[in-house]
């Protein structure tokens, strides 16, 4: 069994700071505390760095990576709902298997370099569902990146049953065989791209499989003036009617529900995804997620593919809520709660696993980050240095299920700039067949 030995850190187990060695065996830790050289242990050395569990993202989108750089045809996209027509909805259409695998590998890449270890993806690719799950396990094997995956399922193209046969044959594939590392949902993509059909469909795959849905909502305004102008209820309402709400089910965004939607989420035990750089960058709005919380709603973090850096995302969060709320007495403590405790309870539902905790038994992600303070660190006074230092620290050494994926800034899971280079030649390629596709 293979054993690494993580020596003279500063750990934060979870909850507090202390000094302390790490053993991981196998796929876990096996013990945490002073430990004497182990034979045949890889011994890492964490002086001068603060040892983590590694970071989850709860809400991840691995195909968008070669919107970076990307011009986009016509005028500025003036709304939301524009920002999908003009730049997504085009996007995820040209996708086709090498394009999704190389825009993936490069974002996973990515979450290495920041130390997110776990991620929970939504996927979009239109003209090419049936496979494309495979694609993304594919990459995420390669890179060593545990991950929870689906399709989000949508009717915009008359394609809603075949996003919803891709989910289920992947909830399938899985369900026969043991994965250490991926795990599937059931997908929609938004409440006002999925008619009544598609989503019992996903209700009752998610039902067969015990798996949850993974859902877009009410991220604008026009979300729910869709919602309640079809449908006569609103989104939350709309999907608790249906069936679709339960523990694993993870509603992203919520920027405009309203306190019966909230109390609605809160009954049935439903999951918030709180991603505050998007929501900025798209000009949507600011989910009161101190409102969610306070009312016991499980809210975490994700980055909705804007980036894989969950601690930069941790201190959007703790800005953006200060700035709507212009009181600086708020989120001090509720943008680390959402990373630090609440994705590691979305992600022990989703995966069944314990994870963001350094203790004996639980899943060895860690990720080893570079911080000489300035003043002193400890438990009492860790979440300053979580949120004006450590979120700048630069991650030296990542590991993921017990495999090294990163040490002295090196990925070795692969050829870094291999990767880049062949992204660059097929953003070329993929730029032109975007431009046709949103002209």
């Amino acid at each position: 069994m293979k054993k690494i030995l993580i020596k003279n850190g500063t750990v934060f187990d979870g909850r507090s700071v202390k000094k302390a060695d790490i053993l991981i065996e196998g796929h876990k830790i096996s013990k945490v505390g002073k430990i004497p050289q182990i034979k045949g242990a890889q011994v890492i050395d964490a002086s001068n760095k603060v040892v983590m569990p590694g970071f989850i993202c709860a809400h991840h989108h691995l195909y968008s990576t070669f919107a970076r750089g990307m011009a986009i045809p016509g005028t500025p996209a003036k709304t939301f709902v524009e920002i999908l027509e003009k730049l997504w909805w085009p996007l995820d259409r040209v996708l086709d298997e090498e394009d999704l695998y190389l825009s993936a590998i490069y974002a996973l890449g990515e979450c290495i370099k920041a130390g997110t270890t776990t991620i929970i993806d939504h996927h979009e690719s239109q003209d090419f569902q049936i496979g494309s799950l495979d694609v993304l396990m594919s990459a995420s094997e390669k890179a060593g990146i545990r991950a929870c995956l689906t399709l989000g399922a949508s009717d915009r193209y008359g394609k809603g049953d075949e996003g919803v046969k891709e989910n289920e044959r992947f909830l399938k594939k899985l369900a026969s065989e043991s994965h250490p590392l991926i795990r599937a949902m059931a997908g929609l993509h938004a409440a006002f791209t999925v008619n009544d059909d598609t989503l019992l469909k996903t209700v009752r795959i998610s039902r067969k499989y015990n798996c949850g849905i993974h859902i877009h909502v009410a991220e604008a305004k026009s979300d729910e003036d869709h919602s309640l102008r079809k449908y006569k209820k609103r989104i939350v309402e709309r999907l608790a009617k249906a069936g679709a709400l339960d523990r694993k089910t993870i509603l992203v965004h919520c920027v405009h529900i309203n306190d019966r939607e909230i109390n609605l989420i809160k009954k049935k035990d439903a999951i918030v995804v709180h991603n505050p750089e998007s929501n900025m960058n798209n000009a949507v709005g600011w989910a009161d997620v101190l409102k969610m919380l306070k009312k016991g709603v499980l809210v975490g973090l994700g980055t909705d593919g804007m980036s894989s850096d969950m601690p930069k995302q941790m201190r959007a969060a703790y800005l953006i809520a200060r700035d709507s709320k212009r009181d600086p007495r708020v989120a001090f403590c509720e943008a680390p709660q959402m990373l630090l405790q609440n994705n590691p309870e979305i992600a022990k539902r989703i995966f069944g696993l314990k994870l963001g905790i350094i203790k004996k038994g639980a899943t060895g992600d860690l990720v080893l980050l570079d911080y000489l303070p300035p003043t002193p660190l400890n438990s009492g006074n860790f979440l300053g240095h979580f949120i004006f230092g450590l979120v700048n620290a630069t991650v030296d050494t990542t590991i993921s299920n017990g495999k090294i994926l990163m040490k002295n800034r090196k990925i070795l899971v692969f050829d870094e700039k291999k990767i880049s280079e062949k992204c660059i030649e097929r953003a070329k390629k993929f730029w032109k067949k975007f431009e046709k596709q949103a002209t």
